[in-house]
C-alpha cells in the first residue's frame, strides 16, 4: 500500500505541474495556468460505489479514469468491469503502474498540446445549442 501511495503523491504532484490541479484549488494557488483538474477517489467509503478507479482526472475536456497500482498490483475483475465501461462510453480507463508513467505523461501531453480548441469548445457548444442555462458560470 505505501507503494500505490507514493505513486499516488508522485502524480498529483506532476498533474499540478502541468496545470492540473485537485479540484476545488483556489485560483491564488495555482502556479501553472490551468487546463484540467483530477479527483481523489476513496476506495470502501460509504458514498463510493466498488470498483471506481481511484482517480478521476480531466485534462481539457478529456476524461481520464485511472486506477493506480504497485509495481506488484493487479486490478480486480470489478475494477477492470468499470475500465470496459468507461472505455466503451468514450472516455479513457487503465490501470497505471509506475512503468508505464511516462506514457501516461506523454498522452497528457499529449492532449494539453491538441485538444484545447477542439474539445472544450466543443463541448461549450453543446451547452448553447443545447439551450441549457449555466447561471452558475459568472
Amino acid at each position: 500500500m505505501a507503494a500505490e501511495k507514493s505513486f499516488e503523491t508522485q502524480l498529483k504532484s506532476w498533474l499540478e505541474s502541468e496545470g492540473i490541479y485537485a479540484l476545488g484549488t483556489p485560483q491564488q494557488d495555482m502556479t501553472v495556468p490551468p487546463c484540467g483538474y483530477w479527483e481523489k477517489r476513496w476506495g470502501g467509503g460509504k458514498y463510493t460505489k466498488a470498483g471506481m478507479p481511484d482517480m478521476h482526472i480531466v485534462v481539457n475536456g478529456i476524461s481520464i479514469e485511472a486506477e493506480l497500482k504497485a509495481p506488484n498490483g493487479r486490478p480486480s475483475e470489478l475494477q477492470i468491469q468499470k475500465l470496459n465501461q468507461i472505455d466503451d462510453a468514450g472516455c479513457i480507463g487503465l490501470v497505471l503502474f509506475p512503468k508505464d508513467f511516462e506514457k501516461f505523461q506523454r498522452m497528457v501531453l499529449f492532449i494539453k498540446q491538441y485538444m484545447v480548441p477542439t474539445m472544450v469548445n466543443v463541448c461549450r457548444e453543446l451547452v448553447i445549442y443545447s439551450g441549457l442555462e449555466r447561471g452558475w458560470k459568472k
